[in-house]
């Protein structure tokens, strides 16, 4: 998996939290931090501006809490952001401890583009034409760019989506990010109960796009992650971890905006995939696989009188999710408000950049040392030949093909914590790569 779990006692457990970018106060932190881990809460989908950042001691506060933020920016598609003022903005969050960020919502939907660009021929194509050049620019400042969710079934059925997506990755040769590559989903109940889709396409062969038999189900159901999973490892023979979304929600907020409480399934469905977390894939086959990087929950709070009030797990003083489990993981260190908390990132991984370089049984080959010169100069790097000393770094550039550096080697690395690219061909190729970083 690309960054695993690797944080101490990841409950896989998050939350989003408000559906506005103004809660990002130090009265904010005094009220939620102890909550979260009462809550056993380990991320946190924030939404956020593509000209402001959220603030410094908001997100140290919550990185140190053992919190993990997954930046939610929901750009227009057909309008980026300006790449150098963006670039600075990526270079913040990095800066301050950040490794996740979603750049785009439901590219299979209509109402993400504008009308002309829609009817357009080849959609996924064009829309990796607009997510490929930003997706780098992520990936060079250390994050990592999280394949945005799509909308279930959707006008452009997501399945099939995807897997034009990942096929056109794989055609384009964008190895840096199918080598980093999370997925992300909603996982939706669209009032189905949760084992719907259960067993993905091996277990409902007859399941096509746009067409579900009466007999069968399809992905439009919390288990969507065990098609999503399906169709990238039958395309990149390797897991890739997904973040799921809304998990346990009946279907997008903004189709319940009834200011009459939500119904006491949608608790119950939210309650039962907590308990799902905590129980093992080998015991259960309804478990929840370690692919699932984490299961967000809609919503932490909404103030009173907004839209999304009654979807909050917290209205007024009232909490309407039960206890979580005791068997879940809990966390072990104490959380300090303090605006001026340092983040533990830079204790964990005092090397900033790490160059690793192989080894082979007659010693070391110096045209890999030529050739990475002129980027050891530009970036500073350290260079070594340890795995090991790799993984204190907080990025690592790894020069080598998969023989010479197997993948688990690389989820090795990434399971420390550290952003991992890989570098490899001739050396004609290695040189015209660096270059480009």
């Amino acid at each position: 998996m690309t960054e695993t779990d690797n944080q101490i006692h990841n409950t896989r457990i998050g939350l989003h939290y408000y559906p506005d970018t103004i809660h990002y106060r130090i009265d904010d932190l005094k009220h939620w931090l102890p909550i979260f881990r009462q809550k056993k809460i380990n991320w946190l989908i924030l939404k956020a501006d593509a000209e402001r950042a959220i603030p410094e001691f908001f997100l140290r506060a919550l990185i140190k809490a053992n919190i993990q933020p997954i930046i939610e920016f929901n750009l227009p598609i057909d309008q980026l952001p300006q790449s150098k003022d963006f670039k600075i903005l990526l270079q913040v969050y990095a800066r301050w401890g950040v490794r996740y960020v979603i750049l785009f919502d439901r590219p299979n939907q209509k109402s993400s583009w504008k009308t002309a660009s829609w009817t357009q021929q080849d959609l996924v194509d064009r829309f990796l034409d607009q997510y490929i050049p930003i997706a780098r620019i992520v990936l060079d400042e250390g994050l990592i760019p999280v394949f945005p969710p799509l909308e279930p079934g959707g006008n452009y059925w997501d399945t099939a989506f995807l897997r034009g997506a990942i096929k056109g990755l794989v055609r384009r040769k964008q190895d840096s990010i199918l080598q980093n590559l999370v997925l992300s989903a909603y996982g939706h109940t669209n009032q189905r109960n949760l084992n719907w889709g259960l067993g993905g396409p091996q277990r409902w062969p007859q399941t096509r796009p746009y067409f579900t038999p009466e007999d069968s189900e399809d992905q439009q159901g919390f288990r969507i992650f065990e098609w999503y999973l399906s169709i990238t490892h039958s395309l990149l023979q390797k897991n890739v971890p997904i973040i799921m979304l809304q998990s346990g929600f009946p279907s997008f907020p903004e189709k319940f905006l009834s200011k009459t409480p939500l119904s006491n399934q949608v608790w119950d469905d939210q309650a039962e995939i907590i308990k799902q977390l905590s129980i093992s894939t080998i015991s259960n086959q309804e478990s929840i696989p370690s692919d699932v990087m984490c299961c967000n929950f809609w919503l932490l709070a909404s103030d009173e009188g907004t839209p999304y009030y009654h979807h909050g797990w917290y209205q007024g003083e009232h909490c309407l999710i039960p206890e979580i489990p005791s068997n879940t993981n809990q966390h072990d260190e104490l959380i300090n408000v303090n605006p001026e908390t340092e983040t533990t990132s830079s204790q964990k991984h005092p090397i900033k950049h790490y160059v690793l370089l192989p080894t082979y049984e007659w010693g070391i080959a110096d045209w890999h040392l030529e050739v990475i010169q002129p980027f050891i100069k530009k970036h500073k790097a350290t260079i070594g030949f340890s795995i090991e000393e790799a993984k204190l770094a907080s990025k690592v550039t790894i020069i080598g093909n998969p023989q010479t550096f197997p993948e688990e080697k690389l989820q090795d690395i990434r399971s420390a914590g550290s952003f991992v690219e890989r570098i490899s061909g001739d050396g004609t190729s290695i040189a015209t790569q660096l270059a480009e970083r």
